[in-house]
């Protein structure tokens, strides 16, 4: 704690000295209310909401890492120290493996739709690994998989909002997905961790894939709406 206390410190100096030379335009109030006469405001948001449903499905799954995965890690006898070591894995991977993933999406991923159905796509394959695993290297072979999908899902949600937002509404738009992601990482311990206590692991990663597929569902009528709204601004 007082390490975290120490970090935060060091972040409000670079913040009050770092930023002062950045200039800003005034911030304006926004709500989704001031477009609820446009049809337009109204189809932007309905296809931010599907998205973002998936988005926070993807985060449901996601939580069950630091929490019914990590007291299922303990009953297995997998070490502290082990479980530690794949959230270094994982913030390695997302620190040093961005060029593969930037060079992955340019020639795989034309679309941001693309983009996050291969994401679920292989967060579902981690949770697959699980279903199975019982030793320290299934697990981390599942935590790099999850990390590659990771990559792929949470950037492009967050580039959709940027998109879909009208002009003036971008700070909404982007506050709206992260209280999904808040969402998620509050729904699904909870959900998880009943779903663990009643029944057991494997029903758990049952239902988990099958949210992934419900994510990856919305991710496709997410581009229905996009077209329509294309089409609406080329009339």
């Amino acid at each position: 704690f007082l390490a975290n206390a120490m970090l935060y410190a060091v972040f409000f100096m670079i913040a009050i000295f770092g930023f002062r030379r950045i200039r800003s335009e005034k911030a304006m109030q926004s709500s989704v209310l001031d477009h609820a006469d446009s049809v337009s405001g109204k189809s932007r948001f309905s296809a931010l909401l599907v998205i973002c449903t998936g988005y926070l499905l993807g985060w449901v799954a996601y939580s069950q890492w630091s929490s019914t995965i990590a007291s299922h890690t303990q009953e297995l006898g997998i070490s502290l120290g082990q479980y530690s070591v794949l959230w270094t894995v994982n913030g390695a991977l997302i620190v040093f493996g961005q060029p593969l993933i930037g060079f992955f999406v340019k020639r795989f991923a034309e679309s941001l739709k693309n983009q996050i159905v291969i994401g679920f796509v292989i967060f579902m394959m981690a949770y697959g690994i699980l279903f199975g695993a019982e030793r320290f290297p299934a697990f981390l072979a599942a935590m790099v998989v999850l990390t590659i999908g990771e990559m792929l899902v949470w950037p492009a949600v967050p580039t959709i909002a940027n998109r879909l937002a009208p002009r003036g509404k971008e700070g909404f738009y982007q506050g709206f997905v992260n209280s999904m992601a808040t969402g998620g990482r509050m729904i699904g311990p909870l959900f998880g961790g009943m779903l663990v206590d009643y029944f057991n692991m494997q029903l758990l990663l049952a239902v988990l894939l099958v949210l992934l597929l419900i994510a990856i569902g919305t991710a496709f009528l997410y581009d229905r709406k996009e077209k329509q709204l294309s089409a609406q601004s080329d009339a």
